[in-house]
C-alpha cells in the first residue's frame, strides 16, 4: 500500500507552489539565494513526477521506500526553512511600513529592527541549512534514476470548458435507438410506483456526447408516467455541485411558495421536506461530475420524506445492477462482515461504476499485504482511496487518542495551522476548505457523529489505529512516559506530540521533548471529566523547554496555572495556533506579537487577564481572537482595527475614552460566528454604533449587546434606545442576547419578521423596560430566556405579534424561561380581554421562577412539554397548565400556598419520570389522591426536601418502578413508604418525627447507595438487619448521627461496597468488624468522630483500600499502631488532628520500619502540633508524588532531596520552622 504519499504528494505540491511565490522570490534576489531555490522548484517537479511510482514500488521495494522517508524528512525541513524565509520577509516588510510611521523601535524587538541580510543568513544558519537542503536534493533527483522510477501517466483535465444548460424539453422525433433502454428505466420506475418500496436512485453513466440527458429527457416526458407522480423536478447541475442553488431550484419547481433571497440551507431543506413528504416524486439531476457523497447525503436526506426511501447505493439487493452482485458479495467477505469495513470500502465503491472498477477495488494488494496486519484491509484500502489532502488531514488525526471526543471546528484550526489546507484560485477561505475536508471524511466514516455530545465526534478505534498506521513515527501519543519509561524509545522523527494530562505534571515529565527539536505540534489533552479544571506544572516548562521548539505551529497550554508567559514565546516564529485558554495570566508579554504567523489566538476563560499588548496590530494573519469570558479585561487596545483578516472577535469592549471603539467593527469584513459587544453606556455618539455596520454583515449571525450592571442617574434611556436602534444586525441573525439594557423598551426591529432565521433571543435584567416585544409569530425561534425584567407587570396579545386568534403562537418553541420578574401580575391570551387558551405546540422545557405575583394567566396547553420548573410562583401557576401528556420531569421550589402536589394541576402528568419538590412551606401531601399514584406507572425518582408540613409520604410505596428517593429536612413527616423492594439510592436526613421502624430488607438485593443523616436514635441493625446480605451495596454515607455508637455485631454484609464515608458521629466508639471482608471497599473517609478509639478492629483492614481520610478523631489510638503498611494498594492518605505523640513516621528512630505503605502516590498531612520531621520513614515511599503538609508548628525536615526531585507536587503552608530550600 502506497503509504508514503499521505504527507508526499500534498506536501511537495504546497512546497512547489511556495517555492514559485512572487512575493519570497522578491526576498530571496535580495539575499542571493533565489537562483538556488529555482534550482529547488525544477528538482521537485522532477521528484513529483515520479512520486506515484515510488510509492506503488515501496511494498516490495526496500529501497524505494528509504527514498520516500528520505524524502519525506527532506519535505519537512525544507517547509521550515521556506517558513522561516518567508517569516522573515513577513518581518522586514512590517518594519518597513512602520518605518514611514516612525513606530519602528515601538512595535518591532531590536533584534528584528537592527538586522542585516548578512547577520540573517548568519546568525539563524540559513547558509548551513541551504547547503544541506541542496545535498540532500541532489541525493534524492540522481536516485530516480538508480531506482527506475518512470514519470505518472498523465490524467484527463479535470476542467471542462462552460457547457449550454440542458432542460428537460425534447423533440422525440428525432432521437432514435433509444427506445429499449427507455423502456428499462420506465420498468424499474413503475416498479417502485406500484408500491411503497424505498427510493430509487437509477444513475445514467456515460461519457461526453452518449446520449444520457437526451434518454432522461424521453424518460421524464413519457406519457406513461403522467399522473404517476405527484411532483416532478429537473436541474441542471454541471460541475459546481452546489447543494444549496440545487436544493432551491428544486424547491421553486415543486413548490409555490418563492424564496430566491433565502439562502439558509437548513430552512430550505426543511421546506423541500415538508413539499417532498408522503407524496410521489420524480427528479432528475442533469449532468453530475461530483462525485462526493458526502455531497449527495446532505442534498438527498429531505428526499427520505416522500413515500419512496431506497438509495440504491444502499440497496440490500443487487436487482438494479445483477452484474455487480458477485462482486459485491466478495468483497463484503473480505470485510469479515464488520459493518464499519462494509461502510467503509462502501464509500469507495460508490465512486464507481464499472465491473472493472470494482474488481479493482477486490483485487487490490492491500487485502494481501494486510492480511495478517493490525489493521483490516478494508480500511486501509478505504484510505488509498482519498485524496492526496485529504491523506494527510486523516494521518494528523493520529494525534487523537482512542475515545476522545473533538470539534470540528479546532481540528479544522489545526490542519489550517499545520499548513494541510490551502486556498485555491477562487481564494475560498481556508476555513471553509477545511470543513468540506471534515464533511467528506465524515461521509467516508473516518469520522463519526457522538451522540451524546451533539457538537464533538470521534473515531472508531479501528479508524484510530489505521490514523496510527498510516502516520508512522510522525505522530506521537503519550500517556504516561514516565511509567511506562517510553522517553528513551521515541524517534527523533516525531513531528505531532499529543498527550493526556495529570493535575499536576513535573518538568521530567518532559525532558524527552527536547530531543525532538522539529517538534510542530504540542497538544496536551483532558481526560473526558477533566475539561473544566485547572492543571500545574512548573514555570520551567514554560520557560525553558517550550520556547526551544522553534518549529511548533500548534501549541496549545489551556487549563494551566500559567501567571506569566516568558518574552521568549517571541522566538516561535512558525506558530499559527495557540490556545492559552483557561490559563492565569494578567497580560500577554510584547513579544508575542512578533509571532507574524498567528492565525488563532484562543484566550478564552483567561479570568484576570487585564490588557492585550498595545502593538497586537502586527498579528496581521490572525484569523481568530477569541476573549470570551475575560471579565478583567476592560479594553481593547486600538491596534486590534489593524486585523483586517479576522474572522472571529468574541467580545468588542466600548471604552469612555481610548482603546478599540464600536465604530472599528466596519474594518472587520470578514467576521462571522459571534460577537459580544459590552459596556455600550459607553456609546455617546448614535453615529459611531451606526457607522459599525452591523446590518451590513450576513455572517454575523450570534449577536450579544450588554450595558452596565449599574442602572444609575448616568443612564440615559432615549440614548440607549437610539443606540440600540442603530445597532440593527443583518437579517440573518439566529441569535440576539441582550443584557442591562436601559431603555425604556425595545427597538422596531426586535421580533421584526424578517428576522426570520432567529432561533435563540435572550432578555436579561433590563429594568426599565414595561413591556416586551412581539416575538411570538417568529417562525424559527426554539429558545426565548426573559430574566430581571423588574418593570414588567402585563404580557398581553402584542406579545404573540401577527398571530391571528385560533392560531399557535410560536410555532418552533422549545424551551421558554422567565426567571426574577417580580412585578409580573398577568400573563393574557391572544385576545386583548378575558382568558382565552395558549397553545405552544413544540414547547419541550419550561421556567417559571420569581416570579410571586403573577396571577392571572390564561389556559396553557403544552402538549410536547418534557421539562417543567416552576420556582417561587404561586400555586396558580401550576392550576393554569393542561394538556401535560409528555411531562416526565417536574421540579417545584418554594411554590406559595401549595399543599397537595396532585390538586395544584387540573390535569396531573401521569407520564412523570422524575419528581423534585423543595422549600414548599404549606405541603402537607404528595398525592392524596390514590387513583393518581396508581397511576404514576414511570416514576422513578422522588426528591423532597425542606417542606416542615408533610406528614407522610406512604404514597411513594405504590409506584412501581421507583428506584431513588430522597427525603431531607421533612420535620413533622412520620409515615414512610412501606414497600421499597425496587429502591436503588435512599437518602434520609433530618426528619426527626419518623415514628414507624423503618428496614431496608426488601431491598437488599437491589439498593446500590444509601446516605443517612441527623437521624436520631438510629440503629443500622434494625435498619439493615444483621442476616442479609446487601449485595448489590457500593456506596454508603452515615453523616450527623449523633446516637450511631457501633455497627452491627458481625460487620458490614456488603461485599461490593466501593465507598464508605462517617462524619460527625459524635459518639461512634468503633469502625466496623471484620473489615477484611469488605474485598471491593477503595475509599474510605472518616471525619469528625471524637469517640472512636480503633481505626480497623482487630487490625484487620479493607485489603483493597486505595484512598484513606482520617480527620479529627483524636481518640483514636497511635498511627504507627494501625498497620497502614499492610494496605498494599493504599494510593492516597489524608490525616487530620491530635497525636500529639507523632514525631516522626519511623518507631524509635529505626528507618528500617516504614508506617506507611510503599504504593501511597499522595501523601497529606494537617494540624499535627508535635511532628519535627519527615526525613525518617519515609524512604520505602518511592511511588510518592504529591506531599501536602498544613499547620504543623515544630516540622523542621522535609524528605531527603531525592524524594522531593520526583515529587509532581509540593504544598506546604503554615509550617513556620522550615527553611525555604
Amino acid at each position: 500500500m502506497a503509504i508514503g504519499e499521505i504527507f508526499l504528494s500534498a506536501i511537495v505540491s504546497v512546497l512547489i507552489t511556495k517555492l514559485a511565490s512572487g512575493n519570497l522570490m522578491e526576498f530571496l534576489r535580495r539575499l542571493g539565494i533565489d537562483a538556488q531555490l529555482k534550482e529547488w522548484h525544477t528538482k521537485l517537479l522532477m521528484i513529483k513526477a515520479v512520486l506515484t511510482d515510488a510509492e506503488n514500488k515501496q511494498t516490495e521495494n526496500e529501497a524505494a521506500k528509504v527514498w520516500l522517508n528520505d524524502l519525506e524528512d527532506l519535505a519537512y525541513d525544507l517547509d521550515d526553512l521556506l517558513d522561516e524565509l518567508n517569516t522573515e520577509a513577513l518581518q522586514r516588510e512590517l518594519k518597513e511600513k512602520k518605518d514611514r510611521t516612525g513606530m519602528v523601535r515601538k512595535l518591532i524587538p531590536t533584534c528584528c529592527t537592527n538586522f542585516s541580510f548578512t547577520d540573517f543568513m548568519f546568525d539563524r544558519g540559513i547558509t548551513s541549512k541551504l547547503k544541506d537542503i541542496s545535498d540532500r536534493l541532489e541525493f534524492l533527483t540522481n536516485h530516480i534514476s538508480i531506482l527506475n522510477l518512470v514519470e505518472n501517466v498523465r490524467g484527463r483535465s479535470d476542467k471542462t470548458g462552460k457547457r449550454l444548460q440542458l432542460t428537460s424539453v425534447v423533440e422525440e422525433s428525432e432521437v432514435y435507438g433509444r427506445k429499449h433502454d427507455e423502456r428499462k428505466i420506465l420498468d424499474l420506475l413503475l416498479r417502485v410506483e406500484s408500491n411503497d418500496g424505498p427510493l430509487l436512485v437509477i444513475p445514467i453513466v456515460g461519457m461526453g456526447g452518449i446520449g444520457k440527458t437526451t434518454l432522461a429527457q424521453l424518460v421524464y416526458n413519457d406519457e406513461i408516467l403522467q399522473g404517476k407522480f405527484d411532483l416532478k423536478a429537473w436541474v441542471w447541475v454541471s460541475d459546481e455541485f452546489d447543494a444549496l442553488k440545487i436544493t432551491k431550484t428544486i424547491l421553486k419547481q415543486v413548490s409555490s411558495e418563492r424564496r430566491d433571497d433565502d439562502d439558509d440551507l437548513n430552512m430550505l431543506q426543511v421546506a423541500l421536506k415538508e413539499t417532498l413528504s408522503n407524496k410521489r416524486f420524480l427528479m432528475v439531476l442533469d449532468d453530475v461530475w461530483n462525485e462526493k457523497y458526502g455531497d449527495w447525503d446532505i442534498l438527498s436526506r429531505p428526499f427520505l420524506a416522500g413515500k419512496s426511501a431506497q438509495h440504491s447505493l444502499e440497496a440490500k439487493t443487487f436487482d438494479v445492477r445483477p452484474d455487480l452482485r458477485k462482486i459485491g458479495e466478495s468483497v463484503i467477505r473480505r470485510c469479515v462482515n464488520l459493518p464499519l469495513a462494509v461502510k467503509a470500502v462502501g464509500g469507495i465503491l460508490r465512486t464507481k461504476d464499472s465491473p472493472t472498477e470494482w474488481e479493482g477495488v477486490l483485487n487490490s494488494e492491500v487485502w494481501i499485504a494486510e492480511e495478517h496486519g493490525e489493521v483490516l484491509p478494508a480500511l486501509k484500502l478505504s484510505y488509498q482511496y482519498l485524496p492526496p489532502q485529504l491523506k494527510q488531514c486523516f494521518a494528523y488525526c493520529a494525534i487523537i487518542p482512542k475515545g476522545f471526543y473533538f470539534l470540528k471546528s479546532e481540528l479544522v484550526y489545526y490542519w489550517m495551522a499545520e499548513g494541510f489546507l490551502q486556498q485555491s484560485q477562487e481564494q475560498r477561505p481556508m476555513e471553509e476548505i477545511g470543513s468540506d475536508y471534515f464533511d467528506e471524511l465524515l461521509a467516508r466514516s473516518f469520522f463519526q457523529k457522538s451522540t451524546f455530545r451533539t457538537s464533538r465526534f470521534f473515531m472508531h478505534d479501528l479508524i484510530n489505529d489505521l490514523a496510527m498506521c498510516v502516520a508512522g513515527e510522525k505522530c506521537l501519543r503519550m500517556y504516561d512516559m514516565v511509567k511506562d519509561n517510553l522517553q528513551y524509545k521515541i524517534s527523533g522523527k516525531v513531528r505531532h506530540l499529543s498527550f493526556i494530562r495529570h493535575y499536576y505534571e513535573p518538568y521530567h515529565r518532559f525532558d524527552f521533548v527536547n530531543r525532538i527539536e522539529h517538534l510542530r505540534t504540542f497538544l496536551p489533552l483532558p481526560k473526558m471529566m477533566q475539561r473544566d479544571v485547572r492543571f500545574f506544572t512548573t514555570q520551567r516548562v514554560f520557560g525553558e523547554i517550550l520556547p526551544k521548539l522553534y518549529c511548533l505551529r500548534v501549541l496549545v497550554l489551556h487549563g494551566y496555572e500559567i501567571y506569566v508567559l516568558p518574552s521568549s514565546i517571541g522566538d516561535l516564529r512558525h506558530l499559527r495556533y495557540f490556545d492559552l485558554s483557561r490559563t492565569l495570566l494578567k497580560w500577554l508579554p510584547d513579544s508575542l506579537t512578533t509571532l507574524c504567523n498567528l492565525q488563532v489566538l484562543n484566550l478564552e476563560g483567561c479570568s484576570r487577564l487585564a490588557k492585550l499588548p498595545a502593538c497586537i496590530g502586527n498579528l496581521t494573519t490572525l484569523r481568530h481572537l477569541n476573549i470570551a469570558n475575560t471579565d478583567a479585561l476592560h479594553e481593547l487596545p486600538q491596534g486590534i482595527s489593524q486585523l483586517k483578516n479576522l474572522q472571529t472577535l468574541s467580545k468588542l469592549i466600548v471604552c469612555e475614552s481610548g482603546g478599540l471603539k464600536i465604530k472599528d467593527l466596519r474594518n472587520f469584513s470578514h467576521l462571522k460566528g459571534e460577537i459580544s459587544i459590552e459596556q455600550l453606556q459607553n456609546v455617546v455618539n448614535v453615529q459611531e454604533a451606526t457607522d459599525a455596520r452591523l446590518r451590513y454583515n450576513p455572517s454575523l449571525n450570534k449577536i450579544r449587546l450588554i450595558w452596565s450592571s449599574e442602572f444609575d442617574e448616568s443612564r440615559n434611556e432615549i440614548l440607549e434606545l437610539n443606540v440600540l436602534d442603530a445597532l440593527k444586525p443583518h437579517e440573518n441573525l439566529s441569535s440576539l442576547e441582550i443584557e442591562f439594557y436601559g431603555g425604556a423598551k425595545f427597538s422596531s426591529w426586535i421580533g421584526d419578521l424578517s428576522f426570520s432565521k432567529l432561533t435563540k433571543i435572550s432578555f436579561k435584567f433590563c429594568e426599565n423596560c414595561t413591556t416586551l416585544p412581539a416575538l411570538g409569530h417568529l417562525p424559527s425561534l426554539k429558545d426565548l430566556d426573559i430574566r430581571g425584567m423588574d418593570k414588567v407587570k402585563l404580557i398581553g396579545s402584542e406579545f404573540y405579534g401577527n398571530v391571528c386568534y385560533g392560531e399557535s403562537p410560536f410555532p418552533s418553541l422549545e424551551i421558554l424561561t422567565f426567571e426574577d420578574m417580580p412585578e409580573w401580575e398577568e400573563w393574557h391570551g391572544l385576545a386583548p380581554e378575558g382568558e382565552h387558551a395558549i397553545e405552544i405546540p413544540k414547547l419541550r422545557k419550561l421556567h417559571i421562577g420569581g416570579c410571586p405575583k403573577l396571577v392571572m394567566l390564561p389556559v396553557l396547553f403544552f402538549p410536547s412539554l418534557h421539562e417543567l420548573s416552576v420556582e417561587y410562583c404561586n400555586e396558580v401557576v401550576l392550576n393554569c397548565m393542561h394538556n401535560l401528556t409528555s411531562l416526565t420531569n417536574l421540579k417545584l421550589k418554594e411554590i406559595l400556598g401549595l399543599t397537595s402536589v396532585s390538586k395544584a394541576f387540573k390535569q396531573f402528568p401521569l407520564k412523570l419520570e422524575h419528581f423534585e419538590i423543595d422549600d414548599c412551606e404549606d405541603l402537607a401531601t404528595l398525592w392524596p389522591s390514590e387513583s393518581i399514584v396508581q397511576r404514576l406507572v414511570n416514576v422513578q425518582i422522588v426528591s423532597v426536601r425542606r417542606c416542615p408540613k408533610l406528614l407522610s409520604i406512604q404514597e411513594i410505596g405504590v409506584l412501581p418502578v421507583i428506584g431513588s428517593l430522597v427525603i431531607e429536612d421533612c420535620a413533622s413527616l412520620e409515615l414512610f413508604p412501606n414497600n421499597m423492594s425496587a429502591y436503588t439510592s435512599l437518602g434520609i436526613r433530618n426528619c426527626p418525627s419518623l415514628k414507624m421502624m423503618i428496614t431496608l430488607e426488601d431491598c437488599r438485593t437491589s439498593l446500590e447507595s444509601l446516605s443517612i443523616g441527623s437521624w436520631t436514635n438510629l440503629n443500622l441493625t434494625n435498619l439493615m438487619g444483621c442476616l442479609h446480605n446487601y449485595s448489590s451495596l457500593t456506596r454508603l454515607r452515615i453523616v450527623y448521627c449523633n446516637d450511631l455508637e457501633s455497627f452491627p455485631q458481625d460487620g458490614l454484609l456488603t461485599p461490593n461496597l466501593r465507598d464508605l464515608v462517617i462524619m460527625f458521629c459524635q459518639n461512634l466508639k468503633s469502625l466496623p468488624d471484620r473489615m477484611e471482608q469488605l474485598l471491593s471497599l477503595e475509599t474510605l473517609q472518616v471525619d469528625c468522630c471524637p469517640s472512636l478509639t480503633e481505626s480497623f478492629p482487630q487490625g484487620n483492614s479493607p485489603p483493597n483500600l486505595t484512598q484513606l481520610s482520617i480527620f479529627n478523631c483524636e481518640k483514636l489510638k497511635p498511627l504507627k499502631e494501625w498497620g497502614l503498611h499492610k494496605l498494599k494498594s493504599l494510593h492516597s492518605f489524608s490525616h487530620s488532628g491530635g497525636y500529639p505523640e507523632l514525631v516522626s513516621f519511623s518507631k524509635n528512630d529505626n528507618d528500617q520500619y516504614y508506617m506507611l505503605p510503599q504504593s501511597l502516590t499522595q501523601l497529606c498531612f494537617y494540624d499535627l502540633p508535635n511532628l519535627e520531621t519527615l526525613s525518617n520513614g519515609f524512604q520505602n515511599l518511592t511511588s510518592l508524588r504529591h506531599l501536602k503538609v498544613h499547620n504543623c508548628p515544630k516540622l523542621v525536615a522535609l524528605p531527603s532531596e531525592d524524594q522531593l526531585v520526583s515529587l509532581w507536587s509540593l504544598d506546604i503552608f503554615d509550617c513556620p520552622l522550615l527553611e525555604k530550600r
